[in-house]
């Protein structure tokens, strides 16, 4: 089917956005992995594409064994373009009756400032013939960097390891309920026996974010449309606060989904077709998301040198609350960014501890650390040495990285893992370090774009705004903080924010 060539749905505005300068000539970086996050989220499509479809069938429950068709291959267009593909198999598990595969891949590859994105998914679950979740694999690869999350229910306890380059985190969660894979939230509604009106709720792990969540999914609507063929059950559902919303015919095929308020679509097509985007792709020469995530504003001139700025917001989501404290002080959406102010409070103890992305108990890292701040007392100039050292050693091009240990042995990253790597480095000498992701303003873009920097504890006098990809020991005021934290699960309150953003009013600047 070629619904995909009618599947640019309108966007009610359009969103012309870029990543963050990440070169001193100004050049765009996004966090890339928060692209892994969009494509699993989403909103309510356009509803004048769609109709009523007349009386629903009588209500029919499918089983796992009886699966009416074992594979399926969509197709998927990000703002314009189509982007990728994903396949999902459903299939019964090897010497182990009664227990099922899904295996799902999502593959993506789009352009970035010029630069090929490449990013692959692969999920194995293993699930009970009711669905409920028993074993998994997941593994994750962008830009050659590569993740994997593997572990298993057993009894009322989750069990799950993360491992990256260099890194590896254990952890159990005590359940109070059944488990499903995410994987199995496009099945459930087909095995419960669809009809118009009925709601499900049940609880969800998440692979990408790894966090525990209810789902909830309401049949809304039994309707047809010229995006998709035949007749289809509307089903929209609600995880970790974002919603996407799906069409499922009576077989259960998902023949059309719309997420990010229409700019992310993907429709069923053959494995050829899918597949041909790869050539698609490379001959695109449209940098999707960078036109996806500018928040046009401005002009600003030398927005390095910014030491004071006021600005307004607009589009955020209900019960979003900007971050306030020390330089940013907000209130509702104005805020006000002073990096004269006093610097901002709080425990700095858990910021020293290695993590998953930035594992600074590693010798590579903290050998490396040592030596480059070798007979410097100042923590100060610490900051300003590894500064220096990463300005000169690791490139900034957008690739993305899992760990800070990626970054040290390509030599190359965007802004998250400039952070990454600095995070690392100032743990290991005992100073210790947050990451944070927010705006900041690129002159060569004309308006903010969603960046990565971090946050210092130096001497004792509080956090201190550093940012490793412009080499500032303290950024400059054009930074507006949204959220902290280093794994997606705390990216997540993102999603909600990029492609809805807006510059009411800014103003007051004064510079250094």
């Amino acid at each position: 089917m070629n619904s995909l060539t009618k599947a640019t749905c309108r966007s009610t505005a359009y969103w012309v956005t870029t990543p963050v300068r990440c070169t001193a000539l100004a050049q765009a970086s996004i966090n890339p992995r928060i692209l892994i996050v969009l494509c699993l989220a989403g909103c309510a499509g356009q509803g004048e594409y769609f109709r009523d479809a007349g009386t629903p069938p009588a209500p029919a429950a499918l089983t796992l064994e009886a699966w009416p068709q074992r594979e399926l291959w969509t197709g998927v267009v990000f703002n314009g373009d189509k982007i990728g593909f994903t396949r999902r198999e459903v299939r019964r598990a090897a010497g182990a009756p009664g227990r099922y595969e899904i295996e799902s891949e999502a593959v993506i590859r789009m352009r970035f400032l010029g630069i090929d994105k490449r990013i692959n998914l692969r999920a194995l679950d293993r699930v009970r013939a009711d669905l409920t979740l028993e074993a998994f694999r997941y593994e994750h690869e962008i830009d050659g960097s590569p993740l994997r999350v593997e572990g298993r229910v057993d009894g009322q306890e989750l069990v799950y390891s993360v491992y990256a380059s260099g890194s590896q985190e254990t952890k159990h969660l005590e359940l109070k309920d059944k488990l499903y894979p995410s994987s199995a939230m496009a099945l459930f509604p087909p095995m419960q026996g669809m009809a118009v009106g009925r709601r499900y709720r049940y609880t969800v792990f998440h692979g990408e974010t790894q966090a525990v969540a209810e789902a909830e999914q309401d049949v809304a609507a039994y309707e047809s449309s010229t995006l998709f063929e035949g007749k289809a059950y509307r089903v929209a559902t609600r995880l970790l606060g974002l919603e996407t919303t799906t069409w499922l015919d009576a077989a259960g095929r998902p023949v059309f989904e719309l997420a990010m308020r229409g700019v992310l679509v993907s429709a069923l097509e053959d494995e050829a077709t899918a597949r041909r985007y790869l050539v698609e792709a490379s001959l695109n020469k449209r940098d999707s998301l960078v036109d996806f995530s500018l928040i046009r504003a401005g002009p600003i001139e030398e927005p390095r040198r910014v030491s004071r700025m006021e600005i307004v917001l607009a589009g955020l989501p209900p019960g979003f609350a900007l971050p306030s404290e020390g330089g940013q002080a907000c209130r509702d959406s104005r805020c006000v960014i002073d990096r004269q102010a006093l610097l901002a409070q709080g425990d700095p103890a858990r910021y020293l501890r290695p993590s998953l992305a930035a594992p600074s108990n590693l010798g590579e890292i903290s050998d490396l650390a040592k030596r480059i701040v070798l007979d410097v007392k100042s923590e100060d100039q610490k900051i300003v040495n590894l500064l220096l050292w990463m300005d000169a050693n690791i490139a900034k091009e957008a690739v993305d990285s899992f760990t800070a240990l990626d970054v040290l042995r390509s030599r190359r990253a965007e802004c998250q893992g400039h952070a990454y790597l600095f995070a690392a480095f100032s743990r290991a000498l005992g100073i210790p370090a947050r990451v944070v992701n927010g705006l900041v303003y690129s002159e060569a873009h004309g308006g903010f774009l969603f960046h990565t920097w971090n946050e210092a504890w130096i001497g004792g006098r509080g956090w201190r705004p550093v940012d490793a990809t412009f080499g500032q020991p303290h950024a400059d005021a054009t930074h507006i903080k949204l959220v902290e934290g280093e794994t997606p699960g705390e990216l997540l309150p993102l999603v909600g924010l990029v492609g809805r953003l807006r510059v009411s009013s800014m103003g007051n600047l004064s510079r250094w």
